[in-house]
């Protein structure tokens, strides 16, 4: 059997195991919900699988990569992400530029004055979320500064951290399992709709000072922290008294499974 398998049977057989003991009552003593012990389980599992997958690793190869703009005035750019490392911020001259251990498959198009970059992992692996644990993975990323875009993220078991603050993203979709995620949201993009969607995660999110929020948040297994000095809560939304007359604004949608969430 997979080591893979081993590990995600144990954490759903434990979890059976909990949910049982408290739907008897056996828990009620301990004063905590048995969701507040499920979701840490996840990463447990999460960081067993990553260190068995680097004691078991071998030799990987660093990938390069460099796209030009080639006139482009505004650009799409979706990254399918299985499990590892991932590291995204502005500072690139080109469309993109970066390192990806284990390499990349890619795709790029131009449409008028758009580019439509796709990155994905290589689908060499049939592990849950496309990953080994015989392979390390990691991937940093520098984004053009200057021209507005759309950023997708798709990620499996992985530790992202997207430092956006100098780019100029119009729209951020992110989408991950059981995963660890730090994202600064831009300062000066005008306006930003984000949406995320999360299984297990471990969520913190930067809303840079002097921009506005509003803020929606659903999962009621998760834990969640909103600065509410800056954005204060009416009814189920945290908003920023000046949101509608802001020039730089965030909408932010998060939809999580279970986890804990922090927005500041």
């Amino acid at each position: 059997m997979r080591r893979g398998g081993i590990i995600w049977g144990a954490v759903l057989l434990l979890a059976g195991i909990l949910l049982l003991l408290e739907n008897l009552g056996y828990l009620a003593g301990l004063g905590v919900s048995v969701w507040q012990i499920l979701w840490p389980l996840a990463f447990i599992a999460v960081g067993i699988w990553i260190l068995v997958g680097s004691r078991l690793g071998g030799r990987v190869e660093t990938e390069t990569l460099s796209l030009p703009l080639e006139g482009a005035t505004e650009a799409e750019i979706r990254v399918d992400y299985g499990a590892g490392e991932l590291r995204i911020e502005g500072g690139s001259t080109e469309l993109l530029d970066g390192t990806f251990e284990s390499g990349v498959e890619h795709t790029l198009q131009h449409r008028d004055e758009r580019a439509i970059l796709r990155l994905r992992s290589p689908s060499v692996v049939v592990w849950p979320w496309g990953w080994s644990p015989g392979t390390t993975r990691r991937w940093r990323l520098r984004l053009n500064d200057r021209i507005p875009m759309i950023l997708s993220v798709h990620s499996g078991a992985s530790d992202c951290r997207l430092n956006l603050e100098q780019l100029n993203v119009t729209r951020l979709d992110i989408e991950s399992g059981a995963s660890s995620l730090d994202v600064t949201l831009p300062a000066q993009a005008g306006e930003t709709d984000v949406r995320v969607s999360t299984g297990a995660a471990s969520m913190n999110m930067r809303v840079p000072e002097g921009v506005a929020a509003r803020i929606r948040v659903a999962g009621a297994l998760s834990s969640t922290h909103v600065d509410r000095a800056r954005f204060p809560r009416q009814d189920d939304i945290y908003m920023s008294p000046d949101y509608d007359t802001a020039a730089n604004r965030v909408n932010i949608r998060v939809d999580t499974g279970v986890g804990s969430i922090s927005i500041d």
